[in-house]
């Protein structure tokens, strides 16, 4: 898994379009301490009205992410 900035590019099945589009911090890999499934760590990069004007970390399962985010790059784009 590359370190950087993804796109989410297919949603959930959750909610109105899901953030398709915006971009995404991967933060890292974990595992679940009873399942051992992995997953992955997130930071979407904008902020929620109702996240109260913080950062969220968020987290999929791994299988998850693969499917729906692309690689950006390192940084933001231009």
């Amino acid at each position: 898994m590359l370190a950087g900035v993804y796109r989410k590019i297919a949603g959930s099945g959750r909610g109105k379009g899901g953030g398709i589009g915006e971009l995404y911090q991967f933060h890292c890999l974990c595992r679940d301490h009873y399942t051992g499934a992995e997953g992955v760590v997130y930071i979407p990069l904008r902020i929620e009205p109702q996240w109260a004007g913080t950062v969220r970390c968020c987290y999929l399962p791994r299988a998850d992410w693969e499917r729906m985010f692309e690689y950006v790059g390192e940084g933001l784009p231009e």
